[in-house]
This record gives C-alpha cells, structure tokens and sequence, in this order.
C-alpha cells in the first residue's frame, strides 16, 4: 500500500510543478503569452528582464513558496495519513528520502511540463524552495553568495550554476563534520541530493545550450 501512494504523490507532484508561476503572473497581470516573450521561458529571468522587474521578484518569490509549501504540505498529510492507516511500513510515505523524490518529480514538472509540451522554466528559484527544505542554512549562504555574483559581478549564469551546486557542497560537508545535522539525516541522503542537483545542472545547461548562451 506505501508503494502506491508514493507513486500516486510522485504523479500529483509532477503534476503540480507544472502549474506555472511565470505563466499565471503574467497573464492575470499583464494579459502576456510568457512563451512569445523575450526568451520565451516561463520562468522568473524572463520575467524580470523583459516584462517588469517587481513582477519578477514576485515570481521568484511565489516559486520559492510553490516548493516550500508543496513539500510542507504533503509531508503533514502523508503523516497524519501514515498514523491513521491500518497498513504497517507507512512511515516510508513521509520519510525524508521519499520526500526528496516528491520534491524531484515537482522540479522535473517546472522544468519539463506536460502541459506546454514539456517546455518549461529554468527552476532555479523553485530549487531553492526545494533545496532550503531540507537544508535551510546550507541554501541560505548559497543564496548570499548568488546575491553578490549578481550585485557586484553580474554573474547571472554562473549564480545560477552556483545555486544549484553549491548548497549541495555545504550539505556535504555539514552532514561529514556536524554530528546534529547527520543524525537528523537518513543514510542515502547525499547521494540523492547530489543526483538531483546533476539532473538540475544537466537541464539548466541543455536550456542554455537551446537558447545560444553557451
């Protein structure tokens, strides 16, 4: 039974993650198709750079949410479905490596949507959402650093990658050298992480390719 409702969350996750915040935003404030504008990615760069600056602060800000929220929500309800239930081995529905999954189906959703023939946003911001759940101060000294590459250096791209990478190297190296932050982490859960910010990367770069940024 714990096996279907991971499945069933993975498919609702997917699901959910294409709902797009860039889309919505531009068209109920602006009445814009976001795909025939600038580089015609719903995601918050586009936004930002080509259709209002606040609105893309509010896009980024609603993606960010639209994970923490998401990944808040069901892991609530899979628990009070979990000590309701009948069925035995349902803690797994909740637990902080199905979680990640969940999290993972969301982002490939943002990313690759089956509703606008699997042509998404980048998910940067909807990452961080995601990444701070699970580790919140790792994403949250990635996010400064990104902050200073965009604000002094105007490294947009590189920020990007930076965002992606980096709270994963801090993970690391506080679940090596900070006994707390192992204990509270099961086995496995690196290397899932790392696996995820791979496939991040692998998106971000095959878009950047698309668009000749690369």
């Amino acid at each position: 039974m714990s096996y279907l409702i991971i499945v069933v969350v993975v498919v609702l996750a997917y699901l959910y993650g294409c709902l797009s915040t860039a889309r919505i935003v531009a068209k109920t404030f602006r009445s814009l198709n976001i795909y025939k504008v600038g580089t015609g990615l719903a995601d918050t760069e586009n936004i930002y750079s080509n259709v209002s600056k606040p609105m893309g602060i509010l896009v980024g800000t609603l993606d960010v949410l639209k994970a923490l929220v998401f990944l808040t929500v069901v892991r609530y309800g899979l628990y009070l479905l979990a000590n309701t239930a009948v069925y035995e081995d349902m803690e797994k529905i909740y637990s902080v490596n199905t979680m990640l999954i969940y999290g993972l189906a969301m982002l490939i959703g943002h990313c690759l949507p089956v509703t606008n023939k699997f042509q998404g946003g980048r998910g940067i911001f909807t990452y961080i959402g995601f990444v701070a759940f699970f580790a919140p101060v790792p994403m949250l000294i990635t996010v400064l650093v990104a902050l200073v590459l965009v604000a002094r250096y105007k490294q947009i791209r590189f920020a990007q990658y930076t965002i992606v990478i980096l709270p994963v190297i801090l993970t690391q190296i506080f679940y090596n050298f900070i006994p707390y932050f192992k204990k509270e982490m099961p086995p496995y859960f690196s290397m899932i992480i790392w696996g995820i910010a791979i496939i991040m990367g692998v998106l971000n770069y095959l878009v950047s390719k698309k668009l000749g940024e690369l």
